[in-house]
């Protein structure tokens, strides 16, 4: 008989598995093998985020969906009892997954460590990735975790930015900004705006950005780099700088563009410009 299996605060969970002994005798000297097949429910491991939100989410709560995180499933062995058996059996384990999971086993499985692949060999065949390891008796541990991992995506939808404010200095006037804003990885957004004060200005600027994670009541910062393309009054390329503070969906936005003179009668100018964001 096994182990009642416990919930996440240690409570005694239902289960639906059927357990029962059985005898097994082999004549002395003979060797045999024991094959055990059945269907078990993997426990989805819990890992909470804490009070922190990456970028990407805490600018666009609306929009975006939950943080996508690798996820983990976790296989509790008891190995305990094979101690008992005589001869030293070997136990082996093999494990398959779709060639992008992951399989290892958490050092201290009560903490729900990170997982590592020490001990596991690996090996790609076709679309799995087979994994497989091998135990004596004699040095095997109390528990055998097996952890199976689902990679986080690479890259997580963002949302539309709206933004108003002003061109700073000699011919300041109001500007606008609508753009649209993902993540590729978790800590980097990439996006592309529109900027136009209504008149006889329109930029369309591709950037990315490094931004950290909102914590509690610590916003999120960014720097980034663009290329701003002036559409009006002329088409022109140039260079984009951005500083930007984001607490939740609402922010402020620094932004120094540096268009270079490109040929002979054209005058390199820069520009700065402040606006007061929202993410959706």
């Amino acid at each position: 008989m096994g182990p009642t299996p416990e919930d996440t605060f240690g409570r005694p969970a239902p289960s639906l598995v059927e357990r029962f002994g059985f005898t097994l005798t082999l004549p002395p000297g003979r060797e045999g093998e024991l094959v055990v097949r059945g269907l078990m429910q993997l426990e989805r491991r819990f890992l909470p985020s804490g009070y922190v939100w990456p970028a990407v989410q805490s600018r666009h709560a609306l929009l975006s969906p939950s943080p996508a995180r690798a996820t983990h499933w976790d296989i509790d062995y008891l190995l305990g009892p094979i101690r008992t058996w005589a001869g030293n059996p070997t136990l082996h384990v093999t494990v398959r997954v779709p060639s992008a999971w992951e399989v290892g086993s958490s050092p201290d499985a009560s903490a729900r460590t990170l997982p590592v692949a020490t001990g596991w060999r690996l090996r790609h065949e076709g679309e799995q990735v087979v994994a497989e390891r091998s135990l004596t008796a004699e040095s095997a541990p109390e528990w055998l975790n097996v952890t199976l991992t689902k990679p986080k995506p690479w890259w997580i939808p963002g949302g539309v930015q709206l933004g108003l404010g002003a061109r700073l200095g000699d011919g300041s006037r109001f500007m606008a900004r609508l753009g649209y804003q993902l993540a590729a990885p978790e800590s980097f957004l990439h996006s592309l705006s529109v900027e136009t004060d209504f008149r006889d200005q329109l930029v369309l600027t591709p950037l990315t950005q490094y931004a950290t994670p909102q914590v509690v009541i610590i916003p999120s910062f960014g720097l980034g780099l663009g290329v701003p393309v002036q559409v009006l009054p002329e088409a022109r390329p140039g260079l984009r700088l951005l500083a930007d503070l984001h607490f939740g969906p609402l922010g402020a936005v620094l932004t120094w563009d540096h268009y270079p003179a490109l040929r002979e009668g054209t005058d390199s100018f820069s520009r700065l410009i402040l606006l007061f964001q929202v993410g959706l």
